[in-house]
C-alpha cells in the first residue's frame, strides 16, 4: 500500500509540472508572434527626435524595404507617419515629433517576399518649456553681448597705445 501511495503522489507532482509546463505565457507568446523586434528610448523625450533600434528574430534574415510607422493609437487605424530606412540600417534616427505619445512598430519583407511586422512601442515627446529655452538664449546672448565689448575696449586701447606712445 505505501508502494501505491507513493506512485499515487509522483503521478499528481508529474501531473502539475505538466499543467504548468503547457500553460501559454503572454512573454513566450509575444516573441513567437513577432519576427522583428523595435526597441526605442524608454524615458521622456526632450528634444523631439531618438534612435529606434531594429532587429531580426534570426540574424539570416536579410530584411527588405524596412519602414517605421508611427502612430497616435496602439492599433494603428491611422498611420500618422512612415520613414523609411534608406540603406541597410539597424539603428534610425527618427526627428520631427510635436509633443505627444506615439506608438511605434516596424515593418519589413525578406528576400523571400514575406511581410514582417515587430511588437510595438511608446514614445512619449515633451519639449524643454519655452521660458526655459527663452532664458539660455538671454544669458547666451548676455555673455556675447559682454565678449564682443570687451574685445571692442581692448582693441580700442591697444590701437590707442600704438598711437601715441607714452614715455
Amino acid at each position: 500500500m505505501t508502494k501505491n501511495k507513493k506512485s499515487f503522489n509522483y503521478c499528481y507532482i508529474l501531473f502539475l509540472f505538466c499543467f504548468i509546463g503547457f500553460l501559454p505565457t503572454p512573454t513566450l507568446a509575444n516573441e513567437s508572434a513577432h519576427q522583428l523586434t523595435i526597441e526605442g528610448p524608454t524615458s521622456v523625450i526632450k528634444e523631439g527626435y531618438f534612435n529606434v533600434s531594429v532587429s531580426a528574430k534570426s540574424e539570416q534574415q536579410k530584411l527588405d524595404k524596412l519602414t517605421i510607422e508611427v502612430a497616435t493609437d496602439a492599433s494603428f487605424t491611422e498611420s500618422q507617419k512612415q520613414f523609411p530606412a534608406l540603406g541597410d540600417f539597424s539603428t534610425i534616427s527618427l526627428t520631427g515629433f510635436s509633443n505627444g505619445s506615439y506608438h511605434l512598430r516596424a515593418k519589413a519583407e525578406t528576400k523571400s517576399g514575406e511581410s514582417l511586422v515587430s511588437n510595438v512601442i511608446q514614445v512619449t515627446v515633451k519639449h524643454y518649456p519655452l521660458w526655459q529655452a527663452l532664458t539660455l538664449f538671454f544669458i547666451g546672448l548676455i555673455i556675447f553681448v559682454a565678449v564682443v565689448t570687451t574685445l571692442l575696449l581692448l582693441h580700442r586701447k591697444w590701437t590707442h597705445s600704438r598711437h601715441h606712445p607714452h614715455d
